[in-house]
């Protein structure tokens, strides 16, 4: 079995390479980039089989070569452009031409090729200023209200791939992430702001003092759940129904997180205001919203998060200070 991840040198990519490539599968990371070396080192020593093709998601001509090299059966869609304020007042067209205009070349040449199964990647960014309007995100009844040129392009994605769903006849799933953090996160160039954990465990690391809103994103979901997850929505035959959330299905508390990095780092020095203007960390990370429901893909793929706070707390020190020996940054 053959899977195809596009945006498969960034952090989420990487972290379902990792778990493919763990069970023996064969893996193709598509992107305009190969992944850093220290990942791709890693990589090759799993059991699977790893190959890598350099490009770009708003090319038919490079998704036929890819899709034409390789016995693709499955394609896992996360190229995106997740993109911050000043990124979208430069380069608007750019954040849309990848999201959207990528996400209708994937769709087709999937469609050309045959491809089986097509995960896509989507996100809670996209209910925006409703995303507290109830205590729990439902698939379904949630009202949905995106602000930011990520979210509005991504939403548009959305609706793009269950249309194809509906009327192209593609075996297409999209999963909305909550909060990623974990595994292999880094600056990819097209992921303006990276998580609030890994903020955080810099500060931390280096002795700082932090500023953290208290009013901070806390739907958090640890990087390898969202790896099982994705792997159990592409396992599945067909699914269903057309939209999954896949987070941890809980609050975090930020709170929580920097009075662990305090006990591990003792000269780290934290506190969290109401002012936003005070914050020295974390000012660009996206709203806080309620958390979402995941009951949906748990009673149709068997998702069961198995990193709660304080296991993915330890697991992600433990990979970072392995993966700086290994060369990591």
């Amino acid at each position: 079995m053959t899977t195809l991840i596009t945006g498969g040198s960034g952090f989420v990519g990487l972290n379902l390479a990792e778990f493919l490539l763990g069970r023996g599968e064969e893996v193709v990371l598509f992107g305009p980039s190969p992944p850093p070396a220290a990942a791709t080192a890693a990589l090759h020593r799993l059991p699977g089989r790893l190959s890598m093709i350099a490009g770009d998601v708003c090319s038919a001509a490079d998704l036929d070569a890819a899709l034409a090299a390789h016995p693709v059966t499955r394609i896992a869609h996360g190229a995106a452009v997740t993109a911050d304020r000043a990124r979208e007042e430069r380069a608007a067209r750019e954040i849309f031409s990848v999201n959207v205009l990528g996400t209708i070349e994937v769709l087709e040449a999937a469609l050309r090729h045959r491809v089986r199964r097509v995960v896509q990647l989507g996100t809670g960014s996209i209910f925006g200023a409703a995303g507290r309007a109830s205590a729990v995100l439902d698939e379904v009844s949630s009202p949905v209200f995106p602000e930011t040129m990520y979210g509005i392009s991504k939403f548009a994605a959305e609706r793009t791939g269950l249309r194809y769903r509906g009327t192209r006849g593609l075996n297409l799933t999209v999963a909305r992430l909550g909060t990623v953090f974990g595994r292999w996160e880094y600056a990819t160039g097209v992921r303006d702001t990276l998580s609030l954990p890994l903020q955080l465990l810099g500060v931390a690391e280096a002795g700082g003092a932090a500023v953290v809103h208290a009013q901070a994103p806390d739907d958090w979901v640890y990087s390898q759940d969202v790896a099982r997850g994705l792997a159990a929505l592409l396992d599945l035959p067909a699914s269903p129904e057309g939209v999954y959330h896949l987070s941890a299905g809980m609050r975090w508390s930020v709170a929580d997180w920097c009075a662990r990095l305090k006990e591990r780092f003792p000269a780290f020095s934290y506190r969290l205001t109401d002012d936003l203007d005070e914050c020295t960390i974390g000012r660009n990370n996206a709203a806080l919203r309620s958390p979402m429901s995941i009951e949906r893909i748990r009673r149709d793929a068997g998702y069961a998060p198995a990193f709660p706070p304080a296991r993915a707390f330890e697991d992600f020190l433990a990979w970072h200070a392995a993966a700086r020996r290994d060369g990591w940054a």
